[in-house]
């Protein structure tokens, strides 16, 4: 029984590729011919059992990278969707911010709007205090008042109206 020897035109079809791909495949990989007829080199079922195998495992990494990769670009994905959301949350804090230092502001010019406004309260009551015309300890007008001639039912002695 005769064994069979394949092409690389053959080798191509059975593994889907163009006899291209192949070509640079086998010349990459260094595998040998096993016989020539004319121009083309042809391959035992041994060899071609191993160059498939070869070429499909190069695909297959090929696949699992593509799966890393899209599982890659998911999570990058995921990634971008939470730094959104995170952005989205600073910039909400940061106007609670400034809202609660507008507040803040309010808060502090009304506390020294009501410090002035109890300042002058106070500084009207002192000057009212010290006002020399209804303020009855000043000297001057207690003299005027003595000097008055007061009526003989009201008359007080000498010493009182001094210590009054």
């Amino acid at each position: 029984m005769s064994e069979r020897y394949y092409t690389i035109k053959e080798l191509a079809d059975i593994a889907g590729t163009s006899k291209v791909t192949m070509f640079r495949f086998i010349k990459k990989n260094s595998f040998h011919e096993t016989k020539h007829r004319g121009n083309a080199n042809l391959y035992s079922e041994t060899d071609k059992n191993s160059i498939l195998e070869g070429f499909n495992h190069k695909n297959g990494s090929k696949i699992n990278e593509t799966k890393r990769n899209e599982t890659s670009n998911e999570l990058i994905e995921e990634l971008k969707k939470q730094i959104a959301m995170k952005d989205s949350q600073i910039s909400e804090l940061h106007e609670i911010i400034n809202k609660d230092q507008k507040l803040l502001d309010q808060q502090q010019q009304l506390n020294l709007s009501s410090q002035k406004l109890l300042e002058s309260k106070n500084d009207t009551t002192q000057s009212r205090e010290n006002n020399p015309k209804d303020d009855k300890s000043n000297p001057d007008t207690n003299i005027n008042e003595q000097n008055e001639k007061p009526s003989n039912e009201t008359r007080e002695s000498f010493w009182k109206r001094l210590f009054r």
